[in-house]
C-alpha cells in the first residue's frame, strides 16, 4: 500500500520530464534550412514570378503579388516596385529565349534583371522558376502527406502497445455492431471510390467511425457479459497483412481508381502507403514505455487510460516522432518524384521538379 501512496500525481510528472543534457538544439545550419524549406513552401511566388512584391503608386502602397490580375507590365508607371529576384512565372514564355538558352549563353533580354539564371526549356519557360516552384509543391505534398500519415499511424499504434488484447472489453452486441459495421464500410467504400473524390471519402470514413465509436460506447454500459477483445493481435495482423504487399503494387492499384489527377489524391495515397510503419514503431515504443514504473504506477492509481496516454506515454514519443516524421518526409518527397517522373497521378499544369528533368532528358 505504501507504494502506491508514494507515487503521486507530482513525481509521475516529474518522472516524465525530458531534460536535453546540454544538446544544441538550435544552430545557425538548422535555422537556414528551415527558413529556406519554409521560403520555398509559402513565398515561392516571393522569389520567383512576374508580378511585383510592393509597388507606391500615387502614394499609395500595394501588394500585386497577391492578386491574380495584375502582372509587371501594368506597374511600369509606378513610382517604386519591388520584383522578385527571378522575374518569370514558371509557365510564362519568353519566345526571344526559347530552344533551350544555356545560362552562359547571350540571352535577348532587355536588361540583367530579365536574365534567366538558369537556362530556359524548348518552349522558353525559365528553369529557375520551374524549380522553385516545383520545389515547393514537392516540400508542401511532402509536408502534409507526412501529418496525414502521422494522424493516421501515431493513435492506432499507441491503442495497440496500450490497451493489447486485455484492456478493452466488449460484449455479444458490441461485437455483433462492429463486424456489421465493418462490412457495410467496405462495401459501399468499393462502390464509390471510383465515382467519390477521395478526400470526401476520407472525412466521411472519419464521421462514420466517430459514430461507430460512440455507439459501442453506449451498448457497453448495458449488463451484460463482456468479453476480452483481441485488439492488439488483430490491428498487428492488418499491419503485417499491408506489409506484405509491395508499395509499388498498392500504388499502381490505388492510382488506378482515380480518374482526374490531383495533388490531394498523391497526399492521400502517400499517407496510405506509409502509415502502417508508423504505427509498428509507435507500437513498439509503447509497449516498452508500458512496463516502465510511473506508467503502471498509474495505472494502479486508477488514472484512466486517455489521461496515461496523453500525459505519460505519448510525451515520451515525441523524439522518437520528430525523427520518424523526418524519414517519412524524405519518403513522402521521393514517391512524389516517381509520380512526377512517370507522369502520375499529377495534373497537367503543376509545375514540379520532376517535370523539368524530364523535359531535358526528352
Amino acid at each position: 500500500m505504501w507504494r502506491v501512496t508514494y507515487y503521486s500525481r507530482e513525481s509521475i510528472r516529474k518522472s516524465i520530464t525530458m531534460i536535453k543534457g546540454g544538446r544544441k538544439i538550435f544552430s545557425l545550419k538548422r535555422i537556414i534550412g528551415v527558413i529556406t524549406l519554409i521560403s520555398l513552401l509559402f513565398f515561392s511566388d516571393f522569389i520567383a514570378g512576374d508580378k511585383a512584391i510592393v509597388c507606391v503608386c500615387k502614394g499609395n502602397m500595394t501588394m500585386p503579388v497577391f492578386s491574380e490580375n495584375v502582372r509587371s507590365q501594368e506597374t511600369d508607371n509606378c513610382s517604386f516596385c519591388l520584383f522578385p529576384p527571378i522575374r518569370y512565372s514558371p509557365f510564362q514564355i519568353d519566345v526571344n529565349n526559347g530552344n533551350y538558352v544555356s545560362p552562359f549563353a547571350q540571352q535577348n533580354i532587355p536588361s540583367v534583371c530579365f536574365r534567366h539564371w538558369l537556362g530556359t526549356d524548348k518552349l522558353g519557360r525559365d528553369v529557375a522558376a520551374g524549380i522553385v516552384h516545383g520545389a515547393g509543391i514537392s516540400l508542401g505534398i511532402g509536408l502534409f502527406a507526412t501529418f496525414l500519415s502521422l494522424l493516421l499511424g501515431v493513435p492506432l499504434g499507441i491503442s495497440l502497445g496500450y490497451y493489447q488484447d486485455n484492456t478493452i472489453r466488449w460484449n455479444v452486441i458490441q461485437y455483433f455492431v462492429f463486424i456489421v459495421s465493418v462490412f457495410f464500410v467496405l462495401f459501399y467504400i468499393s462502390f464509390l471510390i471510383s465515382s467519390t473524390s477521395l478526400v470526401i471519402l476520407t472525412f466521411a470514413c472519419l464521421i462514420f467511425m466517430l459514430i461507430l465509436y460512440l455507439l459501442i460506447r453506449s451498448i457497453g454500459k448495458w449488463n451484460m457479459t463482456k468479453y476480452n477483445v483481441p485488439f492488439d493481435l488483430f490491428g498487428f495482423r492488418i499491419l503485417e497483412w499491408r506489409k506484405s504487399i509491395p508499395a509499388l503494387f498498392l500504388l499502381l492499384a490505388l492510382l488506378s481508381l482515380f480518374s482526374k489527377p490531383s495533388v490531394y489524391n498523391v497526399i492521400i495515397i502517400i499517407a496510405l502507403l506509409s502509415w502502417a510503419d508508423i504505427a509498428r514503431l509507435i507500437r513498439a515504443e509503447t509497449l516498452t514505455i508500458k512496463n516502465h514504473l510511473f506508467v503502471q504506477s498509474a495505472i494502479t492509481m486508477a488514472f484512466s487510460h486517455v489521461y496515461i496516454i496523453v500525459h505519460h506515454i505519448f510525451p515520451m514519443l515525441t523524439g522518437s516522432l520528430i525523427v520518424i516524421a523526418m524519414y517519412i518526409m524524405a519518403w513522402a518527397v521521393l514517391m512524389e518524384v516517381n509520380f512526377s517522373f512517370l507522369g502520375l497521378s499529377l495534373p497537367v499544369k503543376t509545375v514540379t521538379r520532376e517535370k523539368v528533368m524530364e523535359e531535358y532528358r526528352n
